[in-house]
């Protein structure tokens, strides 16, 4: 078959074979419950045809793959690959620093791996994967993702309020007492696990904005709220802890908080 050019493209022939071969298939799978003789007969008649037909195209269309992936390969390790990339990126509204293959866009961390012919975005601990490399459809799939965290508002009173709650809980757990131990450091992510007990607030609430909210609140000058001045701890045992990027894309690994009570 040609293209729209005229050109012969073994890939269409292809295409056009697999679809004949399928629609057959179709109506041959149905007939146990079809019990349609007449249509079953004669697309049965006409399978061998349409599988030697494949079989003939399908050299000249693997040979075309062949080249149309090493094209893409050229490409994709070329200087310009990284030039069309950030310029889709800028045009998605991305703020970005670094280079290629690695970028920060806080509090995203963005990479594109050559070898393993896919890219990743990462938030703390938490990262997702595409192999679609594309410029164009790349820069969209990053844009996506990142809208949508820095698209939330951030309410630190909000924040303080649900982190002082969750850690009069996790206090008594922690330490095994009736009265709330001020000024006692609990675990980070004990807090993040009473915050969403229920599975809806879980996925209404993922770890990956938990962290983000910590980043917003660790740039707080004194974050403090109604008398209680609160302190995040940062970890020297990394098993606990969670990385934590602030809007200026700066890594800390935060394990623990501390709510302190008046002058305590």
């Amino acid at each position: 078959m040609k293209d729209d050019d005229g050109i012969f493209n073994p890939l269409l022939d292809l295409s056009a074979s697999v679809g004949d071969l399928n629609r057959s298939w179709h109506v041959l799978k149905q007939t146990p419950a079809t019990w349609n003789l007449k249509d079953s007969l004669r697309h049965a008649e006409g399978l061998g045809l349409l599988v030697g037909r494949l079989a003939s195209v399908l050299s000249a269309a693997e040979q075309e793959l062949a080249k149309v992936n090493e094209g893409i390969r050229e490409k994709i390790t070329s200087s310009e690959y990284a030039t069309e990339l950030e310029s889709e990126m800028r045009s998605a509204g991305i703020r970005f620093s670094g280079e290629f293959p690695s970028y920060d866009l806080p509090p995203f961390r963005f990479t594109v791996s050559l070898e393993e012919f896919e890219a990743k975005l990462s938030l703390g601990r938490k990262s997702e994967r595409t192999a679609d490399l594309n410029p164009q459809q790349l820069a969209k799939w990053v844009g996506v993702r990142y809208k949508k965290v820095l698209s939330r508002k951030f309410n630190a009173t909000a924040f303080l309020k649900d982190l002082l709650e969750a850690y009069r809980v996790s206090n008594r757990l922690n330490y095994r007492g009736k009265e709330i131990a001020w000024g006692c450091a609990v675990p980070i992510l004990d807090l993040y696990d009473i915050l969403t007990l229920k599975q809806t607030a879980r996925q209404d609430y993922p770890k990956q904005y938990f962290v983000y909210d910590l980043g917003l609140l660790k740039e707080s000058a004194v974050p403090e709220l109604n008398g209680f001045r609160f302190e995040l701890g940062f970890a020297r045992n990394q098993a606990r802890a969670i990385v934590v990027v602030d809007s200026s894309g700066r890594e800390s690994r935060i394990s623990s908080l501390t709510i302190y009570k008046g002058d305590e």
